[in-house]
C-alpha cells in the first residue's frame, strides 16, 4: 500500500497500549491542561519523542543491541527520516 495515497490523511496503522492506572491518569490530567483529548495527545506525544534526536539516541544508548541496526535521524524537506548509521545516501 502507498502511504497516503486515496486515504484522505486516514490513519491506517494501530498500536494497542496499555497503560497503567498511575499513566493513564498523568495521560489524562496532561491531555486535559493542554486542552486535548486522551488518545490524539497520546499520538502527539509518541510522534514528537520519535522525531527527537535527543531522546531516539538515549533510548539506543540504553537499549541498542545490534549496532548494525542503529538508526540516525536525518531531516530532509523539513521530514525527520531514520536512516541506519552510516547510510545517509538512504
Amino acid at each position: 500500500m502507498i502511504e497516503g495515497k486515496g486515504l484522505g490523511g486516514k490513519r491506517v496503522n494501530r498500536v494497542g497500549l496499555s497503560l497503567t492506572n498511575e499513566y493513564e491518569s498523568k495521560l489524562m490530567q496532561l491531555a486535559t491542561s493542554c486542552g486535548k483529548k486522551k488518545t490524539p495527545f497520546a499520538n502527539f506525544i509518541i510522534e514528537r519523542c520519535l522525531d527527537d534526536e535527543l531522546f531516539v539516541d538515549a533510548l539506543q544508548k540504553e537499549y541498542c543491541k545490534q549496532k548494525a541496526y542503529k538508526i540516525r535521524l536525518v531531516k530532509r524537506n523539513g521530514k525527520i527520516h531514520y536512516v541506519l548509521a552510516g547510510r545517509e545516501d538512504i
